[in-house]
């Protein structure tokens, strides 16, 4: 077992000296998406030495300075657990991935106050707040619930249980710390602000999962992120993708419209943060070498 753990792991650490100035690790996901490592390469040219390795040690193998750039997500904990920076997305290859629950048309009429209770968080979590309140659940272990309250309570949202039994909202939630976080929210302010009660599914698993869920009457609703809608669900052509062109409201407007059509489906108002892909570097070594932006990095690995 030694000698294999050892083996395994010269695919995922390679010297940075080796064919680059630098190394990026980036997910498998991550290398075979358009908004990922094929945009990185047809809209910036960038030629970077590339390893794949998991999510689960990316973030402390640049932590530790095994890798210099990795690929993740913009409001992830880890970025201030690890003292990391997100490089600027100045070609826009990267989809707007702000936040908002989406709900069954059927589900609304069937609850008539969930829509205005839902709209609570519109506009209350921006990146820095959501990077915060991940890393409170994924570095310091605090428990989602205990993070959703707190945040509810900082805001003068939170109240107590009406002990409602007008119906029963069901939550689902994706398999990761911030939606855990969304969940216990929405639960506690449905069960604050109204005659219903709640319960959370949370952990259904991926995108598909979740949207399967919520148009076969398993749940009501989740929180969904308008590039996951245009991308993973809606599926358009290149020529609409690029039209999108990283603009948030036209990209909102667009999903918002198609799921309404298609699905029968609503978006809500936006949360407020915008959880993208982006890459990220060590906070040092970027001011260092006056890296602030993806094209300051291309500019960087190209000169002698």
């Amino acid at each position: 077992m030694p000698v294999l753990l050892l083996l395994l792991s010269s695919f995922y650490f390679i010297p940075t000296a080796y064919g680059s100035k630098l190394t990026a690790g980036f997910t498998p996901e991550f290398m075979g998406r358009q908004d990922g490592n094929l945009g990185l390469q047809s809209k910036y040219g960038l030629k970077i030495h590339t390893i794949v390795i998991s999510d689960a040690v990316m973030y402390k193998a640049a932590y530790e300075k095994q890798l210099d750039v990795i690929s993740g997500y913009s409001t992830d904990g880890r970025l201030k657990a690890y003292g990391l920076v997100v490089l600027r997305d100045d070609k826009h290859i990267f989809p707007p991935y702000y936040a908002a629950p989406i709900v069954r048309d059927d589900a609304l009429r069937k609850f008539p106050e969930l829509e205005k209770t839902l709209n609570l968080l519109s506009g209350k979590i921006n990146d820095n707040v959501m990077t915060e309140l991940n890393y409170r659940t994924d570095y310091l272990h605090q428990s989602p619930e205990r993070v959703a309250k707190d945040f509810l309570t900082a805001q003068n949202l939170w109240r107590p249980e009406r002990n409602g039994n007008t119906g029963i909202v069901r939550i689902g939630s994706k398999i990761f710390g911030e939606q855990y976080i969304l969940a216990n929210m929405y639960s506690m302010l449905i069960k604050g602000y109204t005659d219903y009660d709640a319960t959370t599914k949370t952990g259904l698993g991926g995108t598909k999962i979740c949207f399967d869920a919520l148009t076969n009457n398993q749940i009501d609703f989740y929180p969904e992120y308008t590039g996951t809608g245009l991308l993973a669900i809606l599926q358009p052509n290149v020529k609409t993708v690029d039209s999108l062109a990283g603009n948030k409201d036209e990209t909102y407007n667009y999903v918002k419209a198609e799921f309404e059509k298609r699905y029968q489906v609503k978006w809500l108002q936006p949360i407020g943060f915008n959880n993208a892909y982006a890459l990220m570097m060590r906070q040092k070594q970027a001011a260092a070498l006056n890296v602030k932006s993806i094209s300051d990095l291309k500019k960087y690995l190209e000169t002698k």
